[in-house]
């Protein structure tokens, strides 16, 4: 399905939500190094099937953030009549936002699929802008993928006592003695 649908779709359910930018990384909850298929809100959105980038919706603009590996890849995969492409290192999200927004705004975000540091990069460059930060509850992007594939249900695999050192027993016997703060 062409961006443009999608697009259109999100920005409806962001209008909804009184959203006035989306930020769209390539991660999961456990900022993982392999994304799973229920996980690709950047290729579901852009196409863009690298490894590392992100996308920020708003009401008229969408952009996509690849560094310099995949600058040959986000111009075969992505559409960029609607998409702009910006590098991920030279102009990162939290710069470009901090340029591209103004008082009043909400940049909302998933806070299952940002780090601390991320999030913080974001808030230091939203400053001086009057721009706010918001987490939401559900990712506007699930509540509009209809086909999203489902959460992987993997077999759960005890980790090697050779490899961990120790029995799984010993380590929560262990950990369970430490003091709380």
């Amino acid at each position: 399905m062409p961006a443009t649908p999608r697009l259109t779709r999100l920005r409806q359910q962001l209008a909804n939500h009184n959203i006035d930018a989306f930020l769209v990384p390539l991660a999961d909850a456990h900022q993982g190094e392999y994304i799973a298929a229920h996980d690709q809100r950047l290729k579901w959105l852009t196409g863009f099937s690298g490894s590392a980038g992100m996308a920020i919706v708003t009401a008229d603009r969408a952009v996509i953030f690849v560094d310099g590996r995949y600058t040959v890849q986000v111009a075969r995969e992505v559409d960029l009549t609607v998409f702009e492409h910006e590098h991920l290192h030279n102009n990162p999200p939290a710069k470009w936002l901090g340029t591209n927004t103004k008082a009043g705004d909400r940049i909302a975000y998933d806070p299952w699929l940002h780090t601390h540091a991320q999030i913080e990069a974001i808030e230091n460059a939203l400053k001086d802008t009057g721009a706010s930060l918001s987490p939401v509850a559900e990712n506007p992007i699930d509540a509009i993928w209809q086909d999203q594939p489902e959460k992987p249900l993997g077999q759960i695999i005890a980790y090697p006592e050779e490899l961990a050192g120790e029995s799984a027993s010993q380590r929560r016997k262990r950990h369970g003695r430490r003091k709380r703060r």
